[in-house]
């Protein structure tokens, strides 16, 4: 193929695109040398790859998708860095690696294994745009045809960024001129339904001062607890070294796990909690029974931290990149909040629902201090003031790094999608960068929910941790289906 035939000119005349755009507080800290963030997001293949048709599909589609895709970060005169437009040689960006044919499966996942462990710790240039995609195709050890494996700068988005322009890449298969649809957020239970309308009204008078005056304490004293993550760092247990260093050649490892999102659903509408408070009160009691294996009766002595991502946008749901430009909302619009692990008690594993409540209540608490949210977002803008970029993107990194692991969770659509007319079977992401243990990423899509691991190579097994976390989702699983059944 001539790769010369792919070189992309992405200027437009005429239109507001073609302006450079100021780069934000956050992506600053994500461009510095302290902090350095990146997404991988895999996408599992029903057919093989057709280069040809791949090729043009990432010149003509995935490379238009949003201005940043065909633009560096420069400082203009004033020293103030600004998103420029560039030319885009869609040939750097696109790698296909070439593994010998002649591997077994173990040994193919092996090679497989280790390629991705150096494409989560490489730097990518920053004279070029920030993003790569990596093709393989027949993979001998998973169940595809072949794997999109995109890297992405955070720099350029966040995660809701990110689905962004995938979801203004992708066609449904069932039919390709409909929209994607999404998850419903129904929190509802059957309890909940019961309740009469005329005791709500009752209870909601009076609530009506407390409900006024608890954001603001839970408030400040989440921003309290968020300045004390600066300085204070979790106890070290089995999901926590406190010594890891990302940017170091096979420092991580990346793997995944897949589970029924109508099993979630069942459990959801038994308990009236959000998918998300399944999910994280599952990986909660998982990664708490690996603790024990590892280290038993430790778990009441230690202190450990989640740090939990969370979109700060005003406007929800699911949004292309074309209407979050319009809507000024593409970006970085993340912060992260803390969660203390709940106690498992003993009898969580008899009656393992009561932990997923325990994990609601916390994390419903949590959202009720918004206003925490952005007094961390002023206090980093001092330091910056004070102590310049680093020391702000340094207070930045303690945060994440004094935790014991980090979440973060992304709606895909329900529907079978197709990327340059290859169906996607199975699709998840990680964020790799973070100087943690442990990270977990969770995306729905289709039936499925997907988690996806960073662990600490050589610290954390994952053929140990995983079965871990099967093993909470099974104990809540048997509980819902026992108490649907009284």
């Amino acid at each position: 193929m001539d790769y010369s035939k792919l070189r992309v000119n992405t200027k437009v005349k005429n239109d507001s695109l073609e302006l450079d755009e100021p780069v934000s507080p956050t992506t600053e800290y994500f461009l510095s040398e302290v902090v350095t963030l990146y997404v991988l997001g895999f996408m599992e293949l029903e057919i093989p790859v057709d280069f040809s048709t791949i090729f043009a599909f990432i010149k003509d589609v995935f490379a238009k998708a949003h201005p940043r895709f065909s633009s560096i970060v420069i400082e203009d005169r004033n020293g103030k860095k600004m998103w420029k437009k560039v030319e885009v040689n869609v040939e750097d960006h696109i790698k296909v690696p070439n593994f010998p044919e002649d591997l077994s499966a173990e040994s193919y996942k092996d090679h497989y294994d280790d390629y991705i462990s150096s494409i989560s710790t490489s730097q990518l240039p920053q004279h070029k745009p920030l993003w790569e995609i990596h093709i393989i195709n027949n993979p001998k050890h998973i169940d595809a045809k072949g794997v999109f494996l995109f890297k992405v700068h955070h720099a350029i988005g966040d995660g809701t960024s990110l689905m962004g322009v995938f979801l203004s890449c992708v066609k449904r298969v069932d039919d390709p001129t409909l929209p994607c649809t999404f998850p419903a957020k129904s929190t509802s239970s059957t309890l909940q339904r019961k309740m009469s309308n005329t005791k709500q009204i009752v209870m909601n008078m009076f609530n009506i001062f407390p409900r006024f005056i608890a954001p603001i304490i839970y408030s400040l004293y989440d921003f309290g607890q968020g300045v004390g993550s600066i300085f204070i760092e979790d106890d070290l247990t089995p999901i926590r070294s406190g010594n890891v260093d990302t940017s170091l050649p096979g420092s991580s490892r990346v793997c995944s796990m897949t589970f029924s999102l109508h099993d979630v659903k069942r459990i959801k509408t038994l308990l009236g909690v959000t998918i998300n408070d399944i999910i994280v009160g599952m990986i909660f009691l998982g990664t708490q029974l690996y603790i024990r294996e590892k280290d038993p009766g430790q778990l009441k002595e230690k202190q450990s931290t989640a740090s939990i991502f969370v979109n700060v946008r005003s406007m929800k749901g699911n949004f292309s990149a074309e209407e979050m430009r319009q809507g000024k909302t593409f970006g970085n619009r993340i912060t992260n909040i803390e969660v203390p692990f709940p106690n498992l008690e003993d009898d969580d594993l008899i009656k393992p629902l009561q932990f997923i409540k325990k994990a609601h209540n916390i994390i419903k608490r949590k959202r009720n201090g918004a206003l925490g949210l952005y007094l961390m977002a002023s206090l980093l803008e001092v330091i910056r003031t004070i102590g310049g970029l680093k020391a702000a993107a340094r207070t930045l990194e303690r945060r994440w790094k004094n935790c014991s692991f980090a979440i973060t969770n992304m709606i895909g659509p329900t529907d079978q999608v197709s990327f340059g007319n290859h169906p996607i079977n199975g699709f998840y992401f990680v964020p790799t960068g973070i100087n943690m243990s442990l990270v977990v990423s969770v995306l729905t899509y289709m039936d499925n929910i997907r988690l996806g691991f960073v662990v600490e190579n050589g610290f954390i097994d994952p053929q140990k941790f995983m079965p871990c976390v099967e093993k909470a989702f099974q104990l809540i699983f048997e509980a819902t289906t026992a108490t649907s059944k009284l």
